[in-house]
């Protein structure tokens, strides 16, 4: 018995940028597992796979938004489970992330869980959304004896301010609704250039210039924020 599931990186929400390995894995598994984080809502990496395989392969597995450790670590012991069970009948299993599966991912987490169980996982690694703002921005991320930082969003503008001013560029991940802490601060501290990239590769993308008078939304839900203090 293979004793291997794949964990799969979809890229930051446009179909067109899975890898061409991910398509073919996805084509080949008998289940595709889907993590929802919400049990009736819209599911951003069912919509990418619809695009290659057939509904009747796809298992969504319900993972609540919730800081609740202990719940948490019981949904993807119980999914872990679920995913052995099925390799156990013979079925040749994947399961999807958006972006890519090491980054800030869910993945991390259900990977630690199959592991513990006696299942061998292998990445398959995804466009992340880093990257692809960068991309849509035409922003290189780091340069030649540069570097980049790469932080969760910090709650408090001085903790933001200090991490821009250690690297040439800063992208703030899990923007979410910390997005008046990050405006507040870029206004303070007028770096070279700040840019907040929503929902990238899906419906509603927009790119908000926090310099230049640009109003950002409401909510930062699915949003990277790049930011140049200028240098090298």
């Amino acid at each position: 018995m293979n004793k291997t599931v794949y964990s799969l990186g979809l890229g930051p929400g446009d179909h067109e940028l899975i890898t061409v390995k991910a398509k073919r894995i996805l084509e080949e598994s008998d289940v595709v597992v889907v993590p929802q984080s919400n049990e009736q809502g819209r599911s951003v990496a069912r919509e990418v796979i619809l695009h290659y395989i057939d509904a009747s392969k796809i298992e969504m597995c319900y993972i609540p938004m919730t800081n609740n450790k202990e719940e948490l670590v019981k949904r993807y012991t119980e999914v872990a489970e679920k995913i052995k069970e099925m390799i156990e009948q013979g079925k040749s299993v994947s399961y999807v992330t958006q972006g890519d599966p090491t980054i800030y991912s869910t993945s991390n987490y259900l990977t630690e869980k199959l592991v513990a169980a006696g299942v061998r996982v292998k990445h398959i690694p995804g466009i992340s959304s880093i990257n692809a703002a960068a991309s849509m921005l035409g922003l290189p991320l780091s340069v030649k004896k540069g570097n980049f930082g790469v932080y969760e969003m910090p709650g408090d503008p001085e903790s933001v301010a200090d991490l821009i001013q250690r690297h040439p560029t800063t992208v703030f991940m899990k923007v979410n609704n910390k997005l008046p802490t990050l405006v507040e601060t870029v206004k303070r501290i007028k770096p070279e250039r700040a840019f907040l990239v929503k929902r990238i590769g899906l419906d509603g993308e927009a790119v908000y210039d926090m310099l230049n008078g640009a109003t950002p939304p409401e909510s930062a839900y699915l949003s990277v924020a790049v930011i140049k203090r200028g240098g090298k």
